[in-house]
């Protein structure tokens, strides 16, 4: 980090009106604003196909999982039982 920093117990003086006007960038305020504001994603993600694409295999795979491991075929607690239909 390059910047110094003094801190005192009396606190910083008052600021002239040069010192105000350097400082002052309306741009970057807004900038800053519309960054805060904006949301995270652009676009929301159900509407991007790579995303939308993956989320419908995730829930693919949770349902093909689901009905393998279902109640109608429960995992045999012992691995030397026969599951039999």
């Amino acid at each position: 980090m390059s910047r110094r920093y003094r801190i005192s117990p009396e606190g910083r003086g008052p600021l002239s009106d040069a010192e105000v006007a350097r400082h002052a960038d309306a741009t970057r305020l807004l900038y800053n604003y519309h960054h805060a504001t904006r949301p995270l994603y652009a676009r929301p993600l159900y509407k991007n196909p790579k995303v939308f694409i993956a989320l419908v295999i995730l829930v693919l795979l949770a349902l093909l999982v689901s009905e393998a491991l279902g109640p109608d075929n429960p995992v045999p607690l012992d691995p030397r039982e026969r599951v039999t239909r």
